[in-house]
């Protein structure tokens, strides 16, 4: 199961496909984060100035 597995992820295709789809969830995991803290809500040093 493990030898076939590696031989249909070693295809091009499948990691530009999988690797894709990586980075896509880690951005919008980052979005998510980001939207949740609040864009007007940061605590520049600077604001009070």
């Amino acid at each position: 199961m493990t030898a076939r597995f590696l031989t249909w992820w070693h295809k091009p295709v499948v990691q530009f496909i999988g690797r894709t789809l990586l980075y896509a969830i880690i951005i919008m995991i980052l979005v998510y984060l980001y939207s949740y803290r609040g864009v007007t809500n940061s605590h520049f040093i600077y604001n009070e100035f």
